[in-house]
Parts: C-alpha cells; structure tokens; sequence
C-alpha cells in the first residue's frame, strides 16, 4: 500500500492576490516592461495559471488597472483617533510617512495607466484610481482628517495656526507636491531623499522660514534728528 504526500505545493492564488500582483508590478515596470512571468513570481503561480484570470496579458492589465473593486485606503485613518494633545511634529512626521508612499504608488499607476492608453489610442481622460464624482473620495477623507486632527490640535494649544483649513489645505499640498516632482515632473535627479523633504517641510512648520519682521525704533520724544 502507497500513500502519496504533496508536500510544498502553494495553494493557488485568488483573483485579489493576482490583480493586486499584476497591479503593482505593471506600475513599476510599465505595460511593456512587465512580462507574465515576472507577475506569477510575485504569488507564487505559473505564468500560465493567469491566464485563467485573464485571457491575455492586454486583459489582465485592464482588469489589475481598473478603479473596480480596487480600494484606496487612506493612511492617515489614525488621526481620528487622537485628541490633539500629542506632539504635532511627530503627528505630521508620520502622516507624512504614511502618506507619500501610497501617494507615489498611486502616481504610478495613474502615470501608467495613462501612458498605455495614449499607446493603444483609447486615451479620453487621465485614469484616476477612484470615482471622482464620489462624495468621499480618499484625498477629501485625507483632507477631512487632516484638518479634523488640526482643530483638536489648535484647540489643545500644542498647534498654533490662523486658518485650520488652509494649514490643512498647505500641508496635504506639500505632501502632493514631493510626489509630483518625482513621479510626474522628474524635476529632481536623483531624488531627494523622503527624509530630508520631511525634515525641512517640518522645520518650515514649526520653527518658521521667514524672520518676524522688525518694529523700527521710535525717537525720544523732544530729540530731532541733525541737532
């Protein structure tokens, strides 16, 4: 009598696993720059076991790159949970930290999306990884958090600014604008690194870039200047 074992055999990969595979390899290396093979190392399948999530590599693109069932959390969730009592540099240090990397991915994949459909000649408008008619799209949860944390933090004493909103508004912007100059613009080569960008974006913050300006003295009463 023989008894079989299969040792070490993977089990196969759900269709979640293969898209969101498919989905971060076609952002790193591009539609043409990413073979099947390099996508089923990723879970562990062969490249023709993909197939039987999509017929063809042009098709497993579109369903990985799709805004269905793709969710785009926020990563700044955790603010909700504090009461604006904290160390606000070590709040923004990590809503920064949290932040940028999900940014860049998403410039990625945007930035990809976009190039193969200019490519294929389908291109009518620059794909964005939500429905931007939705009244809760993941930048505005962001934003709402952001600001929500500001006001307790104002209100607590340990952040001092005038306009909550506009803090909010120039905080989140900075952020954006870090991925925008790597991922779209490719301003600066080689890069800067994040934690420098962090750093000087905090120290603008809380320690300011711009002198106090300086109240001229006023003459003594009675004193004319020249006697």
């Amino acid at each position: 009598m023989y008894i079989y074992f299969r040792m070490g055999r993977k089990a196969r990969a759900t269709r979640p696993q293969v898209l969101a595979a498919a989905r971060k390899a076609f952002a790193e290396g591009g539609f043409d720059g990413t073979t099947l093979a390099a996508i089923a190392s990723r879970v562990g399948v062969t490249p023709a076991a993909l197939l039987r999530h999509a017929p063809t590599k042009e098709a497993l693109f579109g369903a990985a790159m799709a805004a269905e069932g793709h969710e785009l959390r926020s990563p700044v969730e955790f603010l909700d949970g504090l009461d604006g009592s904290e160390d606000p540099r070590e709040v923004l240090r990590a809503v920064a930290e949290r932040a940028i990397p999900v940014l860049e991915a998403t410039f990625a994949e945007t930035i990809v999306g976009w190039l193969h459909s200019r490519k294929a000649g389908s291109l009518r408008a620059i794909p964005l990884p939500f429905d931007p008619r939705s009244k809760s799209t993941p930048p505005q949860r962001a934003f709402r958090a952001i600001e929500g944390y500001m006001k307790k933090a104002v209100r607590q004493g340990t952040l001092r600014v005038g306009d909550v909103r506009a803090a909010a508004t120039a905080f989140q912007g900075a952020l954006v604008a870090y991925v925008s100059f790597h991922k779209l613009f490719r301003i600066l080569d080689p890069p800067l690194p994040v934690e420098r960008y962090v750093d000087t974006l905090l120290e603008i913050w809380m320690g300011g870039a711009l002198p106090k300006k300086k109240t001229p003295r006023r003459k003594p009463a009675g004193k004319r200047s020249g006697k």
